[in-house]
């Protein structure tokens, strides 16, 4: 993995300035969760602050793929950074409940940018990277993922609890500027001439690959887990901050330090997904039993630090099943549907994922979180079973070869 990184110049520059700005978009979250639960006492709040970050994908995802297409990939990474900085200044006019408003408005601003930042981003990856070196990136990018949270999670909530969570605003605010211009010194986050990328401008289009998923039952299976897995994922993300600050009562500091247990979970990760040969998309979907089998212990322990152990483990089975099914689509799915298949898969799972925390919010209403957090591990177990059965009946190979024949 560290050879493939030293190779690959282009994406080491995006690795970087993804951490950064993760880093400090994460240091942001965690101060603006536990301050919400502190200003309120809700939980609903939490699902209502953690759905708007969610639903901007619905809106902006589609568009991503022709924004890109019109202005180049790296100048919409490179404006979205810069806009979100204006953007999070609002954080630091946070006093009390009555600024709630506030907090939906710059989430909901912010999750913008990301709609339009996250699949213009990851439909990049194949674009710069040799294909032999697929497997060994996307590991690199649940690597990204955990270091966010570790450095991100466990030191904003050190800051934001001992310094004040406008302290860990203000970090976030440098930290887009800063990988902004990081993202400046590529030279092109395109796989070829602007030229040819005209010619094929009119080719990608949402129209002529409906029709194509629908023919497909594997791309239909992929578009299924992305409606399904983020439901329960929605489940999971408002817990985590209900079980630190509620249930465990340890604030902003829980708060963090469950998140980096995730983030040290999927800097882990590649050291098994890297022993995974084959039969990708099995073994991806195993992990989700495993994930479901962590979180419903999670749900009865009332210890602490057995609780950060668990979510570690829960993550370890996530950074390896997204590193391998996010190669298999790479590597299966033609490069011409790159963008519209990234921004599409970005649309479903990220609005799912908003509604589902917003309607966790609710349920924490009426249902104490263990129950909720049980039922949720059930989920995973559920649905990691189907897809298994499912996807015993592709090869991958023969996939390859049929959504080629589609493209001509």
């Amino acid at each position: 993995m560290l050879k493939t990184l030293k190779a690959e110049t282009s994406y080491r520059k995006l690795f970087l300035a993804g951490i950064i700005n993760g880093i400090g978009d994460r240091f942001s979250q965690v101060a603006l969760l536990a301050l919400i639960l502190q200003m309120t006492g809700s939980g609903l709040s939490v699902g209502i602050t953690m759905a708007l970050r969610m639903i901007p994908f619905l809106l902006f995802s589609p568009l991503s793929s022709s924004i890109s297409s019109k202005f180049e990939r790296r100048k919409v990474l490179i404006t979205t950074d810069l806009s979100r900085a204006v953007i999070a200044l609002s954080f630091l006019w946070i006093n009390g409940p009555g600024d709630m408003w506030i907090v939906y408005t710059a989430s909901f601003l912010l999750a913008s940018g990301e709609a339009i930042y996250s699949p213009t981003r990851k439909s990049s990856i194949p674009a710069i990277v040799s294909p032999q070196a697929l497997k060994e990136v996307n590991a690199w990018e649940q690597v990204l993922i955990g270091f966010v949270l570790v450095i991100g999670a466990l030191s904003g909530g050190v800051v934001s609890y001992f310094l004040g969570a406008k302290a860990a605003f203000g970090i976030n605010i440098v930290s887009f500027i800063l990988a902004g211009w990081i993202l400046s010194t590529m030279p092109t986050l395109e796989a070829y001439s602007k030229t040819e990328q005209h010619r094929n401008e009119n080719s990608e289009k949402y129209g002529d690959l409906w029709p194509v998923i629908a023919s497909s039952s594997f791309l239909l299976m992929l578009m299924v887990f992305e409606m399904v897995i983020p439901l329960i994922n929605g489940i999971e993300n408002v817990l985590l901050s209900v079980y630190a600050v509620d249930t465990f009562g340890k604030a902003d500091l829980g708060v963090g330090l469950f998140y980096s247990a995730l983030g040290l979970g999927l800097i882990i990760s590649p050291l098994f997904s890297k022993l995974i040969k084959a039969r990708f998309l099995l073994f991806s979907f195993l992990c989700l039993i495993g994930e479901g089998l962590f979180l419903m212990t999670i749900s009865q322990t009332s210890l602490f630090g057995l609780a950060a152990l668990l979510f570690c483990m829960t993550a370890i089975f996530s950074g390896i099943g997204n590193t391998l099914l996010d190669t298999v689509a790479m590597d299966t799915i033609p490069a011409k549907w790159h963008g519209l298949y990234f921004g599409l898969s970005a649309t479903i799972s990220n609005t799912i994922i908003g509604f589902s925390m917003l309607f966790t919010g609710v349920a924490l209403e009426w249902f104490n979180p263990r129950l909720v957090g049980l039922f949720g591990g059930l989920m995973y177990i559920i649905a990691g079973t189907i897809f298994i059965v499912w996807a015993l009946k592709f090869s991958l190979q023969k996939e390859k070869v049929k959504l080629k024949e589609k493209t001509i």
